[in-house]
């Protein structure tokens, strides 16, 4: 009898530790193989960090990596805000998942936020409208909030003061 409620315990327990564990994000012990690689032109980030249009091969890896640091002098200065921050990638409207990983050097904590799209995603000539979000849960420069919103650059430091960051731009698919 005490041996039927053990196992009864047990699996329940065990039951209970498995649907708990599920609930908390995957997170990686480092950099993916994969973005190892020096292919940062398949980066679908480019047209906006380079500030010109890009052409992607619709024969390629392409993929979407965005990444994001602050450093303590930052968050003491209310510049930035703290932990936790989010990406968030739409084409065409549809919100399409982003893994995440990240790592520390030095007190600094890197995310990186990307997503994989194998060759044949996309279709030449197919209109593709990117848009990506830098989300923020944490007060920063004085607004006080403690909820998930887009970030909004309130002094100008990075971007027009009162810009969000919220950017979409179409991407040129080619063969």
């Amino acid at each position: 009898m005490n041996k039927a409620k053990f196992l009864k315990r047990s699996i329940l327990f065990a039951t209970i530790g498995i649907l708990a564990l599920s609930f908390i994000p995957a997170a990686s012990a480092g950099v993916p193989p994969f973005m190892q690689r020096n292919d940062h032109g398949n980066n679908l980030i480019f047209p906006w960090y380079v500030g010109e249009w890009w052409e992607f091969s619709a024969a390629e890896d392409l993929y979407f990596k965005l990444g994001w640091v602050t450093t303590p002098e930052e968050i003491e200065e209310d510049i930035c805000p703290k932990h936790p921050w989010k990406i968030k990638l739409f084409i065409n409207n549809e919100e399409i998942d982003l893994d995440r990983y990240g790592f520390v050097i030095e007190k600094l904590k890197f995310s990186f936020w990307y997503h994989v799209f194998g060759p044949g995603y996309f279709e030449v000539g197919g209109e593709y409208l990117l848009r990506w979000e830098f989300w923020v849960r944490r007060p920063y420069m004085g607004d006080g909030l403690n909820h998930w919103r887009i970030m909004v650059d309130h002094w100008g430091l990075y971007l027009p003061a009162g810009t969000e960051w919220s950017f979409e731009y179409y991407l040129n698919i080619v063969a």
